[in-house]
């Protein structure tokens, strides 16, 4: 079989995946198992270790490119590329994505902001005061005490996010860790007053 008609094949199978959601976690899954043998896109899984209290018997044990349930009932945040913007929009995306895999993987509703969020946010090196409040500016996760959760709508955003994760076609602006990028402007007058 050669590239053109693998990739009949796999698109014929896709479209054979009514759910739209399951669709995009069967193409992640391909994804993921196959990237280390694409070029410009190996590279080690972003695992994070977040504490979850263990769920029901018949949940899942993984969610192919977004997180894994470890035996010890933890999960592990496999996602490699959050689509992000920019620094702000990374952490949103990692609240949303964290407290809907803990609810698809655990059963559970919410998360602890101080146990479980802060680390995550922490290991991905997007904790600041201006994360924090955009955290805690958005009205779709919910905080109650130290546990947050989503509103309806916030659960619908997350499964977006979770789409455009899995999407291969997409490449986020925002890397952990990587250098903000000047605007021109700002640039150009740096480069000015160097003179």
């Amino acid at each position: 079989m050669d590239e053109l008609e693998g990739m009949r094949a796999i698109d014929e199978i896709l479209q054979n995946v009514e759910d739209e959601l399951a669709r995009a976690r069967v193409a992640g899954w391909v994804a993921a198992k196959y990237s280390g043998a694409l070029p410009g896109r190996a590279g080690s899984v972003a695992a994070v270790r977040v504490a979850a209290p263990p769920g029901s018997a018949d949940r899942v044990d993984e969610i192919p490119g977004i997180a894994k349930l470890s035996q010890d009932g933890e999960i592990l945040l496999t996602v490699r590329d959050l689509k992000a913007r920019n620094t702000n929009d990374a952490a949103i995306r990692l609240v949303h994505v964290l407290i809907w895999a803990a609810q698809k993987l655990t059963g559970s509703a919410s998360v602890s902001s101080r146990r479980i969020v802060t680390p995550l946010l922490q290991r991905y090196r997007c904790y600041d005061g201006n994360t924090r409040h955009a955290v805690a500016s958005d009205r779709g996760i919910v905080r109650d005490g130290d546990e947050l959760s989503l509103d309806f709508h916030a659960e619908q955003r997350a499964e977006q996010f979770v789409s455009e994760i899995l999407d291969a076609s997409v490449e986020g602006q925002w890397r952990p860790g990587g250098s903000r990028r000047r605007s021109p402007r700002l640039r150009a007058a740096s480069d000015a007053g160097a003179r």
